[in-house]
Parts: C-alpha cells; structure tokens; sequence
C-alpha cells in the first residue's frame, strides 16, 4: 500500500495551490490548473492550513520597484535634454547702446605656473573699463588629476589654495563675468563640482563649449562659438581647429578657444559672405615643463583677446574687431564709447 505525501504549508505546491484556491475559491480549478487529481488538490489546500516546519522573515526590498525607477530616469533625463537644448545658442541681451567689449579670458591656471602680475594687470582693465564684459575659456586652476597626480608633489599650492583662488576669481575680484567654461583641468579632482556650487550670480557655466547669441538693442546681434579649444590641428595654422567650424559646423561670427596656450586673431570674409573672426587666448601659465620638454614656444603676448562690437555699425569689418593687446582694445573701446 502506498502512503500518500506529507505537504507542509511551505511546499511549492502548496503555496500555489493556496493562492489559486484564494483567487478562484475552487478546489476543482486547483486540480485543474495544477493538472493533479481532485484528492491531491484537497490535501494541498488542506496543508496549506497548517503551521510550515520553519518560518523565515521576509524582508522588504531593498529599492523602489522598477517602474518607479525608470519614472525618476525617465523625468531626469528629459531635465537633462530640456537643458542640453537651452543652452545651444542661448541668448545674451546688452541693453547697452554703446559700443562694448568681450573679453576671452585665457587659460589663467591660477596656481604656481600663473604669471599673476600679467594677471592681475589685465584684471584691472576687466574690472575698471566701462563698457567690458568677460568669459572665462577655461581651465581656471591647475587641478592636478589623473596621470597629472603624479606632478602634484613638485608644487607649492594645495587644493584648499586653488578653490580660495578660483573663488577669489570667480567672486570677489570684481570681474564682469557672462559666460564661464569648464576646461579639462577644471574637471580633475571634480573641481567643476566646486566651480558650480559657489557660483551664487548664477553665470551660464558650460562644459567646454558655449554657442550663444549677443542680441543688442537695435535689434544686432553677434553670434558666438567659445570653446575650450575645437576639434583639428595643423602645424601651419595655430586656428585650424576654428577654420574647421567656422566652414563646416556652424553659422557663428566669432570663433574663440584657449587650451593650447599660443594666439592667433585672424579676420576673414568667407565664400558665403560671411566675415569671421578666429581667435585663439594664450592664457596666463607660464612656466610649463609640458611646453619645454615637447619643443613649445613660450609666446609672451595674447593671454585674452579682446572683442570689440559697434553694434550702430553696418558694415561687418567696422562692427567687430579684435585685439591682442587688451590695453590697447580696452582704450579702442572707450574711444567708441566717447566719440
């Protein structure tokens, strides 16, 4: 004589055989969804009664379910898009009728290898010429991260001091800023992280590249391609990168990067029509081992450029003209703004 199988309320069976007998309140739709004899069906309900062998805790689970997630995904990534949009050619209004003046502030790596009396020099002008407005191309501080750690120990300024010296240059030096870019060595050790944080006047601070629009009041308007640097070299040109975008990229009338801490302004009319302006910031770091070791020049002039608009001006030539020499553009714009 065979001896029927002992079920305790934990049994797989038993489990399902429950949850079916709660959902339909059949035994018969027990036997026939599980495909087992009407008297099985029975003992598994009945088991299903009785207290399991051992009990185990069940816990909650450790997250959100699923769906939730790809719900909070699904509403940062359209933030993130929402974003990305805006920012492609963003406009600037300067209600100002007056000729003005847009400075690109070179790479300033404020830190050991910063010429800081050229600096300071050109902050003056930044701060003390009506009419002057300045974007930051990038790379504010050293940074020291990556395969550049290594370097780190060779230098007198610690973290704390970059951050006390970028909020100095970001903050309270007074600087007109408009624009803010974050160049590679700004996002070594996540100091683009720190960059964002104290930026209590809210200025545009982009990765890398910045396309805005300057709109004045006559209804002109001077469009403006800023990056960090742009893609493409060439040992005959310092501003092949710029040509680059200006022929095949986009419709700009200013093409401006740093990064490789040499100059070049050139102006051009295009075969389109079009009369650009290419120019390349020097920046501020001036004893660079990097340089020296790989045969780079040590350029002495250029560390920003200068951009002065005449918005009254028709003619292209006459409403945009840039200088390398910021005394010399910060005087060119106050003769402007005076005559």
């Amino acid at each position: 004589m065979t001896s029927s199988k002992i079920y305790t309320s934990d049994h797989p069976d038993v489990i399902r055989a429950k949850q079916i007998f709660l959902d339909t309140g059949s035994k018969a739709e027990v036997a026939r969804q599980m495909e087992i004899s009407s008297s099985k069906a029975v003992r598994l309900i009945e088991a299903s009664k009785t207290e399991p062998v051992i009990e185990l805790p069940t816990f909650p689970d450790d997250d959100i379910p699923a769906e939730e997630i790809l719900d909070s995904l699904e509403k940062r990534f359209d933030q993130k898009l929402k974003r990305e949009e805006a920012i492609k050619w963003f406009k600037v209004k300067v209600n100002d009728s007056k000729p003005t003046g847009w400075v690109f502030v070179g790479d300033p790596h404020l830190g050991s290898n910063c010429h800081v009396s050229l600096l300071r020099e050109d902050v003056k002008i930044m701060t003390e010429t009506e009419g002057i407005h300045c974007i930051n191309l990038g790379d504010t501080v050293d940074g020291w991260g990556g395969y550049l750690a290594k370097l780190y120990a060779d230098e007198d300024v610690s973290r704390n001091t970059e951050q006390r010296l970028a909020k100095w240059f970001l903050q309270d030096a007074g600087i007109p800023w408009r624009v803010w870019l974050i160049g590679n060595h700004d996002t070594m050790g996540d100091f683009a992280t720190y960059l964002k944080a104290i930026n209590a006047d809210k200025i545009p601070m982009v990765d890398w590249q910045a396309k805005f629009c300057l709109v004045f009041q006559n209804g002109s308007e001077v469009r403006i391609s800023a990056a960090h640097n742009f893609k493409g070299t060439s040992i005959y040109s310092k501003l092949h990168g710029l040509k680059r975008a200006a022929l095949w990229n986009e419709n700009a009338d200013i093409y401006v990067a740093g990064h490789h801490h040499n100059w070049a302004i050139q102006q051009e009319e295009l075969d389109d029509g079009r009369v650009v302006i290419l120019a390349r910031s020097r920046g501020y770091k001036w004893l660079d081992t990097f340089a020296t070791t790989h045969g780079f020049p040590n350029l002495q002039y250029g560390g920003s450029i200068i951009l002065v608009v005449a918005p009254a001006e028709e003619v292209p030539t006459r409403r945009l003209k840039a200088f390398a020499d910021l005394k010399e553009g910060a005087e060119y714009l106050t003769w402007l703004r005076n005559k």
